[in-house]
């Protein structure tokens, strides 16, 4: 008798190690045996994102398979701008632009720098909705979060392998025996933050919740881990078979098991050596506590379970059992290392191709997938799958190179072709306006900034106003002259934003964001005219052309904030506003100019 196909999923899913005897079952697209065939009736198997990648025909390029040889370029200028914002996220000089040779050239040295490092962190911490608080009510502080962000930002200026850089935030405790020995072994631990980013209830103690709270985080993991690596929407299987991907409920299931045993810890001791001070942190570590056995819940009720099962990987690749690696860690289970290992598979269909097409976005303002964190049915088709295989092959062969993808891309008549305009990033334009107006701070890390707020948006927000000694729930600004940092550098909360980026659509950071909005509305208009900050950074910027030793103030001005000389009749109309308003009204002018707003 034939066994039901959800049935069979589930009792190989209870089988804990492959024996090495039993035949294994092939992904579904080519493997009739495979039990998501049945479950969905033959149907969903020919998704191009489950296939393996695709070899390109020798000697192509990115050029030859867009067939982009003859674009037009940009002007040096432009190329200058572009490639400072897209890789730094910061403005060029008037001097970078007048010494620019090369497109290659001028990358080279821009991924050298410590800014590289910065942007490329705000990208990511976008996609694992990196938070400074819990959430929900009492949106409380968490003082250590920060030390993930430095570990992002190290990582990427270190163009850490990304298949280690995923292994750690996902495994890092079971890469290291005991105490850490290098700093390469504390960046391990301190990478596991990332199972802790998620939003967090505390008001759930109160009121003997811990399992519903232990439970929304799980859930949490396994949408964000989907989402983020994969570019599966794991999240839509939680309460039924996906109603359009190939993706069955005990997938979501067998998925969240391998994070079964982990423990959070909120300020974890980590020191190289004894005598060191103890650096504390935000952590998530395994052995502490016995794996729960996971069940499939109906409707994801918590309070209805149903079969249990164990761990697993999305059976339309592998519905095989799996037999776990083996930890660093003696106590440990071993089931994030090997998630991670599976995930970080040069075989893995899914991985490079996801990171790719981020990269691609950054870099060109829409993905080659338009749909970065769903590479399902549901989301959209490669508008050229060629490119997005053969970036993904040299991508794996590179060593998982994130700078040497960078550098090929770049190097692209693509990508040095004449663009359409794209709006600077919240976080872009305000580090362009401080870098401007001569207020950027250098800084390396370090506890967040917290910025002033205007006094309604503390009134609006009871959280703010309790008297909290250990200052986990108020709001307290740092001094004026600690203000000057770079955006990556304020704190994050999850209730409020601060206005200025929240208008320029800084996203919600309680869910993954793998694409920003980018909108277009009157309040960013007004915002650039009579924020308190666009207004101070106006007259430090005419403070800045006030110093300078040429006499032309117009001309400093433009090149300044624009890196070019202004057009006769741009001069006439300058010259009649400084005249009739003074220097900082000029200045303000040209911080709201479309051209300072947008690249290209």
């Amino acid at each position: 008798m034939r066994l039901a196909p959800l049935l069979l999923l589930t009792l190989l899913s209870l089988i804990p190690r492959s024996t090495g005897a039993q035949e294994r079952v092939g992904p579904a697209w080519s493997d009739r045996r495979n039990p998501i065939v049945e479950i969905f009736g033959g149907k969903r198997l020919d998704l191009w994102s489950l296939r393996p990648l695709k070899k390109a025909p020798q000697g192509s390029t990115i050029d030859s398979l867009l067939g982009t040889t003859r674009a037009p370029l940009a002007d040096k200028r432009t190329l200058a701008r572009r490639l400072r914002f897209d890789l730094t996220g910061l403005p060029p000089t008037a001097g970078e632009v007048a010494t620019f040779t090369t497109a290659e050239t001028f990358a080279s040295g821009l991924l050298e720098q410590h800014s590289y490092g910065e942007h490329q962190a705000r990208l990511w911490l976008d996609v694992v909705r990196y938070s400074d608080s819990n959430g929900f009510d009492w949106d409380e502080f968490r003082p250590l979060a920060w030390r993930y962000r430095d570990y992002v930002v190290r990582s990427f200026n270190a163009d850490k392998p990304y298949d280690r850089f995923l292994t750690e935030q996902l495994a890092g405790d079971e890469l290291v025996a005991g105490r850490p020995k290098t700093a390469a072994e504390q960046d391990a631990l301190l990478a596991t933050s990332y199972l802790r980013l998620g939003p967090w209830d505390n008001s759930a103690g109160l009121f003997g919740e811990a399992n519903r709270v232990r439970n929304a985080l799980m859930n949490d993991l396994v949408e964000t881990t989907g989402t983020a690596f994969l570019g599966l929407t794991l999240a839509c299987a939680r309460c039924h078979n996906h109603k359009t991907e190939p993706l069955a409920q005990t997938d979501f299931y067998r998925f969240r098991a391998f994070f079964e045993g982990v423990t959070f810890r909120d300020d974890l001791s980590l020191a190289l050596a004894p005598d060191q001070e103890p650096l504390k942190a935000l952590l998530a570590t395994d052995g502490e506590r016995a794996p729960a056995a996971t069940h499939v819940l109906v409707g994801g009720d918590l309070n209805q379970p149903k079969e249990e099962v164990s761990y697993g990987f999305p059976s339309v690749l592998d519905p095989n059992p799996v037999s776990l690696v083996r930890p660093a860690r003696p106590k440990s289970t071993g089931r994030r290392l090997t998630l991670a290992r599976w995930i970080a598979s040069r075989n893995n269909p899914l991985t490079a191709r996801v990171l790719v097409n981020r990269v691609w976005k950054q870099l060109f303002g829409e993905g080659l997938v338009a749909t970065p964190g769903d590479f399902g049915y549901a989301g959209a088709r490669p508008a050229n799958q060629a490119v997005l295989d053969f970036l993904a092959s040299y991508f794996i062969e590179s060593g998982w190179s994130v700078k040497k993808l960078q550098r090929l891309i770049v190097a692209s008549r693509a990508y040095k072709s004449v663009h359409a305009p794209r709006r600077l990033s919240a976080e872009q334009l305000r580090d362009a306006v401080l870098a401007t107006s001569g207020q950027l701070t250098e800084r390396f890390g370090g506890p967040p900034i917290w910025p002033p707020l205007p006094d309604e948006v503390l009134k609006a927000n009871p959280a703010f106003l309790d008297d909290n000694k250990e200052k986990t729930k108020g709001w307290y600004p740092s001094p004026t002259e600690r203000q000057g940092v770079r955006s990556l550098y304020l704190v994050q909360k999850r209730t409020v934003a601060v206005p200025l980026l929240a208008t320029f659509d800084l996203p919600d950071n309680a869910l993954s964001c793998s694409r920003r909005t980018t909108s277009t509305v009157a309040p960013q208009a007004l915002t650039l005219l009579n924020n308190p900050f666009l207004t101070e950074a106006a007259l430090a910027f005419a403070r800045r052309v006030e110093k300078h030793p040429e006499p032309d103030k117009v001309q400093v001005a433009f090149r300044l904030a624009l890196q070019r000389s202004p057009h006769a009749d741009e001069r006439r109309l300058c010259e009649e506003l400084l005249k009739k308003h003074g220097l900082s009204a000029l200045c303000r002018a040209l911080l709201n100019l479309n051209e300072f707003v947008y690249l290209d």
